[in-house]
């Protein structure tokens, strides 16, 4: 096939229409309407979800870390300093 053949091919197959009768693109396209509110609706719910994941991961992790620092005993007796060990300047 040379290049004046695929032109005239691809001119001819954009001019022509589709012999699909009037119905039956009316019923693909209410399909279609169907489909996009079903994939509206099942993006909508995974980003609810993912929203409540990180939520839920965020009090989770605030929730170990806070019970976590409520055991350390490491800052509530404060360091012996040699300084008042000594009780004077060496």
């Amino acid at each position: 096939m040379n290049d004046s053949e695929l032109d005239r091919m691809l001119k001819n197959a954009a001019t022509t229409q589709a012999a699909a009768p009037r119905g039956l693109e009316q019923m693909i396209m209410a399909r279609v309407r169907v489909d996009d509110g079903r994939a509206r609706r099942m993006r909508s719910f995974a980003k609810w979800l993912l929203l409540l994941a990180a939520i839920s991961g965020m009090v989770t992790a605030g929730v170990v870390g806070w019970a976590r620092a409520s055991q350390d005993t490491t800052h509530t007796v404060p360091p012996a300093m040699e300084l008042f060990r000594a009780g004077g300047v060496q």
